[in-house]
Parts: C-alpha cells; sequence; structure tokens
C-alpha cells in the first residue's frame, strides 16, 4: 500500500482536501470551537501545521543534503507491527480521543488567520512532495532509511512511517473538520 506515488497523491490531494472544506467557511466559524473543550477548524489546522514543521525537520535533515550513502530500492514499503499500531491510532478510523502532546499544541485561537494558515498548510504539503520527488528520482528506499522521532529521537522510524503517520493524522483531523461543519 505504502508507495512514493501513494504518498504523492494523499500530499496533493490534502491541499484540495483542506480547501475543499474551510475555503468558504467565515473566520467567525474558522476561530470559534464547536464545544467547550473542543478545537475550532483553526485550532485543528494549526495543530496540523506543527505536527508537520516537526517531522519536517527530521526527515529534510536526512534527504535535502547529500543522500550516496542512504539505502537505495523500491516500495512497496512495510512498517513493522509497533508502526502499524501507531497509525492506526493517528488514522479516522479510531474513534477514541487522542490526547496531545505540547510540542504539537496549536496557537490560540484569537492570532489565528485563516489565509494565513491555509497558506502554511499548503506550503508544507509542497516540501512533502519535495521530499517524496527526491527521494523517488534517487530511488531511495523510504522504508529503510531511519529517522529519530521528532520528539522522541531516541524511538526510530522509518521515512516511510513518518510520511504514513502524517498522512493518516490529517485524515483524522479532516475527518474531525467535517463534523463540525456538519
Amino acid at each position: 500500500m505504502y508507495t512514493n506515488d501513494y504518498y504523492i497523491q494523499a500530499f496533493t490531494s490534502a491541499k484540495d482536501t483542506i480547501h475543499s472544506l474551510v475555503d468558504d467557511v467565515d473566520q467567525a466559524i474558522f476561530s470559534t470551537p464547536p464545544a467547550e473543550n473542543k478545537w475550532c477548524i483553526g485550532e485543528i489546522l494549526s495543530h496540523l501545521i506543527q505536527t508537520d514543521k516537526e517531522y519536517l525537520t527530521v526527515l529534510e535533515d536526512k534527504i535535502l543534503g547529500d543522500t550516496s550513502d542512504l539505502k537505495k530500492g523500491n516500495a512497496p514499503y512495510k512498517h513493522p507491527i509497533h508502526i502499524r499500531w501507531f497509525i492506526k491510532v493517528v488514522s479516522p478510523e479510531f474513534k477514541r480521543a487522542v490526547p496531545t502532546i505540547p510540542p504539537f499544541e496549536p496557537i490560540e485561537a484569537k492570532k489565528m488567520d485563516k489565509d494565513r494558515l491555509l497558506k502554511e498548510f499548503d506550503e508544507i504539503q509542497d516540501r512533502y512532495l519535495s521530499l517524496i520527488r527526491k527521494a523517488d528520482k534517487e530511488n531511495l528506499h523510504l522504508g529503510k532509511i531511519k529517522v529519530g522521532n521528532p520528539i522522541y529521537p531516541i524511538i526510530k522510524m522509518s521515512i516511510s512511517a513518518c510520511l504514513a503517520v502524517n498522512e493518516a493524522h490529517q485524515r483524522r483531523h479532516f475527518q474531525q473538520i467535517r463534523r463540525i461543519l456538519s
């Protein structure tokens, strides 16, 4: 299931999805929580941006420089059971609430600007796409190249696992936005 083409399609469609969901939403709805102790749409988007930035830092450090010593090979990429579990937990199919750790907390609702957040989200998706395309061009095996988890660096994850986690995480929060708007 996890291939470079899959990731390219997923991060490309993420931009289309977020815009189809929130382009026509006014600032009041965007920045108003739907209930007490629930995130508003802007906070959800800010949370995705914070999470993506943390992951992109370690991914870009690994892929944007000299890659001549990195493992080569082809997809599909397979993930160990603990990573498959983590992907499931952050996906929309997992129905229980998952607590957010402090580095991934959203910015304050009163500081949110919808257009700025959407632009930043699009730029982040483009950064993911640049990494995947470079890996594809250089035949890098994203399932065998490891990086430290951005929050707990002692925990090693493949680049493919990082991409899969963030792709699933985005889908989870798109579903959350759909529930707010329904």
